[in-house]
């Protein structure tokens, strides 16, 4: 049996985390973070997710370690599903440290999976290290602590007393095993246990939603979890976790002549002693296993080890389990080194590593590792589309050197790169794929040839004949498709981001899927991301699916460490968002720092009226400029919302999140200068649209018509597109086709028409992917 462990993901500009897969024929292992971008980068490597059984998260539990963790799980619990295994067969186990059960019950309002039965093992602090074991391997937990750590530990306690400690996990733990028990789904679209908002629908809705809400809780005992109003208190943890992972000792091979000459009979006694059992003879004498085989093989393995900072060092490097040195370098063939900035050269570290060096040390750090594009299947056609028109499609950047080299006793990590376990130790470098090449793009077998003449006409004729700018209020306003599919990240679509940017003014950010932040800094240049990030006072969030704002803690995180930075870090931030997504925020702002006291929040059930409109919607007003920030229901899910925002430059923004096509929306959308309108699917899939309580392209342009809306930008397409849809006979005069990475601005739309021959060759001979 081959046993190997294999770099997935290391830090980069869209996989901010480092994740490491130990492979056995029968079971795999996941090690390190699952952050943003950790499901793209599998489907990038086509990576299968359905024999994963324990995740151990390494580091700090906080969004930098986890913020991939919850798509992550309702991806699996649909592989589950897609391979035919039952939710209860075989649970996944989340290995992790302290606050690990509170990241994840804080998102009971909006995740449940009734594919898939999840255990949460919150490694909590412990005077010997904790152990895992199964048929395969043996898991030893290191806890970590940064110098000053053992007080930080002590105040962590009383200040989280209120409730005896096995009582808070307890409770946690039903939490968590309840939103993972539901069985049915209300809405199909990503098995959300949802509700449709009773508004939109008209008639006695509350009565009969809340008969419904009761059914569906009788049904559906996992729905209970959502109406924990509050959870018990916590405290952000500074302990770090790393892990030794070591494979089972093997005991020798069996000798059969030596069993004869013991007179043994061939045969079951044979089975028993190979299987490690004792035998007795015709003639009375016991036959011990170890006398019959070759000498037992003792199990090795590797150090998956995560020091955030150089304040975790000292601690690290003084643990017991490295006193031995000698037998610590027989037993680990490799250190998997998750790195802060700053930390691989660390005199301490160094001389650590220089104490085993029979050991491979490999280093995942931002500064050791480059910045490569990781997905080549969007870069490839991002390429394309540049060729055609850069005005409209931006190129992305990468970086192919790394701050710092690595120090000489070490080797950076690639993804790709393979370390095997079993049966003997070696590093092997040959899957590591080639850097992204623009070239890729246009490869012969591809019709590169062919697509080049298309774009090269098309580039041209539009140098020959500019479209004309149209002048008007709003005209110049920017906007920037950073993710334009639905459901769960692709290949070839990131999930819902719209970045608005008004002049002089600021700028405002429409949902804000997993991994916005990555999505960001790949097509803009560090100082245009660092502008942009500054700029944008509004987050606005739709409604609460998984693909429209689990990039949002990112997203306050990275800008309030810039505000910080720059001196501003009391400037506050607007969260335009549904009740309970303030609720998710609140609760997880207990265990990590993201700047909540300087966020305001204006709910989008108060905005559905003026005369309901909350103290804090003045103070909106004031800092955007704003005439009035409307919302009205949306036809999709619980706390689901359309919008309409009107500045007193006269440029007005409508936005549809998901929803069927409603009156409501069409009324305080009247007069857009811009609409931003969800197209999940093509018009001959209106049935399916219905069914998931989305829009079609037609139905799209047609509530665009209908408002009077100057100009209508499409997104949130099924990714069952990688390319982009059927465009629509004589639309695309006034409309634009959301694709990730576009930018344009509003009186530029008209260009558009201009692209479409060569859009529509871009992904030609492109395979559809399902949903």
């Amino acid at each position: 049996m081959k046993v190997h462990a294999t770099v997935l993901s290391v830090p980069s500009s869209d996989t901010p985390g480092t994740n490491i897969v130990v492979h056995f024929d029968d079971r795999r292992y996941l090690f390190g973070h699952i952050a943003e971008g950790s499901q793209r980068a599998y489907v990038e490597r086509r990576v299968r997710l359905a024999k994963v059984q324990d995740i151990f998260l390494t580091g700090r539990t906080e969004w930098a370690t986890t913020g991939g963790l919850v798509g992550f799980l309702l991806t699996i619990g649909d592989a589950r599903k897609a391979d035919g295994q039952r939710a209860e067969g075989n649970p996944v186990t989340i290995h992790g440290g302290e606050n690990l059960l509170h990241s994840i019950a804080a998102t009971r309002s909006f995740v449940f999976r009734g594919q898939l039965k999840v255990r949460v093992d919150e490694l909590t602090e412990a005077p010997e290290p904790k152990v895992f074991t199964d048929n395969n391997i043996t898991v030893k937990t290191l806890q970590v602590r940064p110098r000053g750590g053992v007080e930080e530990s002590a105040n962590r306690k009383r200040m989280t007393e209120d409730m005896d400690e096995q009582e808070r996990i307890k409770f946690l733990k039903e939490v968590v095993e309840n939103m993972f028990a539901s069985q049915k789904s209300v809405n199909k679209d990503r098995n959300e246990l949802e509700e449709v908002d009773p508004l939109v629908v008209g008639g006695n809705g509350s009565e009969r939603s809340e008969k419904r809400r009761k059914s569906e809780d009788e049904e559906n005992p996992g729905g209970i979890a959502r109406y924990v109003q509050s959870l018990p208190p916590s405290t952000p943890s500074a302990v770090a976790l790393s892990y030794i992972v070591v494979l089972h000792d093997h005991r020798g091979k069996f000798l059969p002549h030596i069993a004869k000459q013991l007179g043994v009979t061939p045969g079951p006694m044979f089975g028993k002693l190979s299987n490690g059992q004792s035998v007795t003879t015709r003639d009375g004498r016991v036959v011990q296993p170890e006398e019959v085989q070759e000498p037992s093989i003792a199990g090795t393995g590797i150090a998956i080890c995560e020091l955030p900072t150089e304040e975790y060092v000292e601690d690290f490097v003084a643990n017991r389990e490295w006193s031995d040195v000698e037998a610590v370098q027989k037993k680990l063939g490799a250190f998997f080194w998750i790195l802060g900035s700053g930390v691989a050269h660390n005199a301490q570290l160094v001389e650590f590593m220089q104490r085993f060096p029979g050991s491979k040390h490999i280093i995942a750090s931002p500064d050791v590792c480059p910045d490569p594009i990781n997905f080549k299947g969007a870069a490839k056609f991002t390429t394309r589309l540049n060729m055609i028109d850069p005005v409209f499609f931006p190129p992305l950047h990468s970086n192919s050197t790394a701050e710092v080299a690595p120090p000489k006793e070490a080797i950076g990590a690639e993804v790709g790169m393979v370390f095997n376990i079993k049966p003997e130790w070696s590093l092997d470098t040959t899957q590591i794929p080639p850097p992204f090449s623009p070239e890729e793009a246009f490869l012969p077998e591809e019709g590169g040839k062919e697509f080049i003449a298309i774009a090269t006409e098309t580039r041209e004729d539009l140098a020959q004949s500019p479209p004309e700018k149209e002048d008007f209020p709003g005209s110049d306003v920017e906007v920037y498709t950073l993710g334009t599919g639905s459901a769960l990240p692709s290949r070839y679509r990131n999930v819902s981001a719209t970045l608005i940017t008004i002049p002089n003014n600021c700028s405002i950010l429409l949902d804000c899927g997993e991994n916005t932040i990555g999505q960001m800094k790949r097509v803009l240049t560090v100082e245009d991301y660092k502008h942009r990030l500054l700029d944008i006072k509004v987050l606005y969030i739709s409604h609460l699916h998984a693909d429209h704002h689990l990039g949002s803690i990112s997203f306050l995180n990275e800008q309030r460490q810039l505000l910080r930075s720059t001196g501003d870090g009391s400037r506050p931030t607007f969260i335009v968002a549904p009740q309970r997504f303030w609720t998710w925020l609140t609760d997880y702002a207990q265990i990590e720092d993201i700047g909540i006291d300087h966020l305001v929040f204006v709910p989008n059930e108060h905005l559905r009226s003026v005369y309901d409109a909350p103290a804090t919607y003045g103070a909106l007003l004031s800092a955007l400029k704003l005439e009035k920030w409307e919302t009205a229901p949306a036809w999709h899910c619980q706390s689901s919302f359309t919008t309409a925002v009107t500045f007193s430059s006269g440029f007005k923004l409508a936005y549809s999140g998901d929803t069927r096509p409603t009156r409501s929306f069409v009324e305080i959308g009247q007069g857009a200068t811009l609409l931003v309108h969800e197209a999940t699917f093509d018009d001959e899939l209106l049935e399916e649209a219905m069914a998931k309580k989305h829009s079609t392209i037609g139905e799209a342009i047609k509530s665009g018509r209908e408002m009077g809306a100057r100009k209508t930008a499409l997104v949130h397409f099924s990714q069952r597109y990688p390319k982009s849809p059927t465009f629509g006979a004589g639309d695309t005069g006034d409309v634009v086709y959301g694709f990730d990475y576009m930018r344009f601005k509003v009186g530029e739309v008209n260009r558009f028409k201009r692209l479409v021959k060569g859009l529509a060759e871009v992904y030609k001979g492109e395979e559809k992917e399902e949903e």
